[in-house]
């Protein structure tokens, strides 16, 4: 089973992770999070990043969001 893993990294608080079912939601929440964190909605960049399914800076201290799925109970693999 795969869950939808939204990444908040503001530097005023701790990076929080907020989980979803649906790569839809964990987008919406993503885009609704950089838009109530930006002081400018001028200031959000979204960007393609291989592997994630959604990324954006929010601020130019660097302030993101991004959206990434991870398989539950997956084996680790070693490089």
């Amino acid at each position: 089973m795969t869950i939808y893993v939204t990444m908040v990294a503001d530097r005023h608080t701790d990076p929080e992770p907020y989980l979803f079912t649906t790569a839809a939601a964990a987008i919406a929440y993503a885009e609704a999070a950089a838009a109530e964190n930006a002081t400018d909605p001028d200031d959000i960049e979204e960007e393609p990043v291989e592997g994630w399914l959604y990324y954006a800076r929010y601020s130019v201290e660097g302030d993101s969001v991004w959206v990434l799925g991870k398989e539950i109970d997956a084996p680790e693999t070693s490089s």
